[in-house]
């Protein structure tokens, strides 16, 4: 497991918490042993907090130049404590405990990758909301951010006259013709690739 310090706060957070936040990580990372010569200073990260403190306050009261003094401020601290995270990346080793006694708290670790994704169940195949229309759903499978499913006249089973791309395992099919046999298959797509397409699914459309 790669331990990181989790900068997002750094943009998320509302002026006035991260005023907090960073003050916190000043307290924790002064005289701290885990991380001796930090760069940039905490000299300079306290020098810039203040900085941008003050521009807080003055704009509180309003005004489009004092806002953007504020903004500006910000930008910088936010910079320099970009800089103090990899400081606290390269010195810390790897070690939780080294990087939480900085005061930033950790990157949440990220998910395991998800492998070759298995071939979709054959849809389950119901009369539409209209005639001429047709539904299909199948099993949701864990990792799909896409399906693909095609449609074809059983009389014509590789001619698909219908084919469409959904995030959802479920799909319907409007503008076909009563009385025809359809058939139906779809796959999935994930990180590592699209699936197999899957067995057949056959109804009349009404």
């Amino acid at each position: 497991m790669i331990v990181k310090p989790a900068i997002g706060f750094l943009t998320k957070d509302s002026d006035a918490q991260l005023d907090q936040d960073i003050e916190t990580v000043v307290t924790s990372m002064t005289d701290n042993d885990n991380f001796p010569t930090p760069s940039p200073t905490l000299t300079v990260i306290s020098t810039a907090l203040s900085a941008f403190t003050v521009a807080l306050a003055e704009a509180a009261g309003g005004g489009v130049e004092k806002t953007a003094i504020k903004n500006a401020k910000r930008a910088e601290l936010v910079s320099l404590m970009r800089q103090l995270a990899s400081y606290v990346l390269t010195t810390g080793d790897g070690d939780m405990t080294k990087l939480l006694s900085s005061g930033f708290p950790a990157q949440k670790t990220s998910r395991p990758k998800i492998g070759p994704l298995p071939t979709p169940a054959a849809p389950f195949l119901t009369q539409g909301p209209v005639t001429g229309s047709l539904g299909a759903s199948t099993q949701p499978i864990n990792g799909a951010y896409i399906y693909n499913w095609r449609l074809a006249l059983a009389s014509a089973p590789t001619v698909y006259v219908k084919q469409v791309q959904t995030p959802a395992a479920s799909n319907t099919f409007e503008g076909l013709t009563a009385g025809q046999i359809y058939n139906v298959q779809l796959n999935a797509v994930g990180t590592a690739g699209t699936t197999d397409w899957s067995d057949t699914s056959t109804l009349m459309v009404v």
